[in-house]
């Protein structure tokens, strides 16, 4: 795809915003906060669209609650346009190089950049810590001998590290 036809796929940011809940609310919209599972949509000539209201905890919530889009300005089309650089370029994107393509400040672009790489991290919802003991064949653990006039310190299996 590329990027005319992202962005005939994705004209404005109420379509950016149903994809994106399309993708983080696969089994239904849950609340961020309780995780309960009924909420509504504040509807008005005031309230702005993808604003809900959890049933349970009254509290009001969008898709970009406690993601790392949390409480940015930025549209959700850049968001989306940084996404797809980034998994586009095959040795990755400098800050500068995003904030010229995505029209942001080399700040923006760095903090963006940082935060599409922890949307892409797996993290502990997946791959759980370890917990039980872990084994090695070998290690030396330490950092190489300070220099001294005059030594010669024994490399590898020499050494009296364990």
């Amino acid at each position: 795809m590329n990027i005319d036809q992202l962005r005939a796929k994705f004209p404005n940011e109420n379509v950016c915003r149903q994809f994106f809940e399309s993708i983080i609310w696969r089994h239904g919209r849950i609340c961020p906060h309780c995780q309960c599972q009924k909420s509504y949509a504040i509807c008005g000539p005031s309230a702005r669209p993808g604003l809900y209201e959890c049933a349970k905890c009254k509290r009001q919530f969008t898709i970009t609650t406690k993601t790392p889009m949390h409480s940015t300005k930025l549209p959700l089309w850049k968001w989306l346009l940084a996404m797809y650089y980034m998994i586009n370029s095959s040795k990755g994107i400098s800050s500068v190089i995003l904030a010229k393509w995505v029209g942001t400040s080399q700040k923006s672009a760095w903090k963006l950049g940082h935060a599409v790489r922890e949307m892409m991290d797996p993290g502990s919802e997946i791959v759980p810590a370890l917990s039980s003991v872990v084994e090695l064949d070998e290690k030396y653990v330490g950092g190489k001998p300070r220099y001294q006039h005059g030594v010669k310190h024994k490399r590898g299996k020499g050494t009296d590290k364990q």
